[in-house]
């Protein structure tokens, strides 16, 4: 090797690179060798941050650009693969779904209500209550917004669960009377209380707080819980349970009662579980409208 030659060398686990030649040859090859360090540098991080699939579960396969979706008969072989029983299960389950094999590190409640349409299988009657539930259970978080709804992420204690379901694991049950193992339902006042006021989206709703008559502050509970939570339709007492829970009324619930009676034709009445319900009509729906425009006028 003459004085005029340059050696250059470098070495990363099983990467190795290594020149000889003039000044201008090995500074050209060390920003050659720079670009191959950096990518295999980064490909070990992302490898390792990615959470590992559940035993029995398909790995992901790459992607190429423009190609076809993965095939709804991956998605119904995956859910197969899980010994699911309830709806927030599920809904967990495409939330890993996504994260895994779709590569959405975030979501919200349309993308796997989108899911669950794409895999066939029926969407809970709640999709918000089922991801609050995940939520609440420290499976999903929330993290923004997102063409102004809510984003989320599986957290890992989520994809443990779902992992560890996988393997095996037994899931949260109970025991009936009757011996067998049945899902810890909660009750329906748990299920309508189980949100804060924040989540309600008072600032875009008719705001019951700001309501003078009774059965104003009725209709809106009824259009918010619709609207934000999908509740198409609620009991008396469900309303009254949620003004004096939640907003602090002391309303009692023959009021509210005869309050959503005087109220049509803007609520109709439908018989759901043996009780009497009463859902928003058209009208009921374009009075909260106004209402609702009158109050953000007034703020303003």
């Amino acid at each position: 090797m003459s004085e005029q030659d340059f050696h250059f060398r470098v070495r990363y686990k099983d990467f190795e690179y290594s020149v000889t030649g003039d000044e201008a040859f090995v500074a050209h090859h060390e920003e050659v060798a720079s670009t191959y360090l950096t990518k295999l540098m980064e490909e070990e991080k992302s490898t390792a941050l990615r959470p590992s699939l559940p035993a029995g579960v398909p790995a992901q396969e790459t992607k190429e650009p423009g190609a076809e979706p993965r095939s709804k008969a991956e998605i119904k072989a995956f859910l197969e693969g899980l010994p699911l029983y309830s709806e927030w299960q599920y809904t967990l389950a495409m939330a890993y779904f996504l994260f895994h094999h779709k590569q959405q590190p975030s979501f919200t409640a349309k993308s796997v209500r989108k899911q669950f349409r794409e895999a066939r299988h029926t969407v809970p009657n709640n999709i918000h209550l089922s991801i609050h539930t995940c939520v609440k259970k420290g499976y999903l978080k929330e993290s923004g917004l997102e063409d102004l709804q809510k984003n989320y992420e599986i957290t890992e204690s989520g994809m443990q669960y779902i992992t560890g379901i996988a393997n095996g694991d037994t899931p949260e049950v109970s025991v009936s009377r009757g011996g067998s193992s049945t899902e810890i339902l909660p009750s329906r006042q748990e299920k309508l209380l189980n949100f804060t006021l924040e989540e309600l989206q008072l600032n875009q709703n008719p705001n019951p707080q700001l309501l003078e008559r009774l059965e104003d502050q009725a209709l809106s509970i009824l259009y918010i819980y619709k609207k934000e939570l999908d509740f198409t339709h609620l009991s008396a007492l469900d309303v009254h349970t949620v003004l004096t829970e939640l907003f602090g009324f002391n309303h009692s619930p023959k009021a509210v009662q005869i309050a959503l009676s005087r109220s049509r034709p803007r609520v109709e009445k439908i018989k759901y579980d043996g009780q009497m319900h009463y859902q928003l009509t058209q009208g009921g729906e374009e009075y909260m409208e106004n209402v609702m425009e009158k109050q953000l006028f007034s703020e303003e």
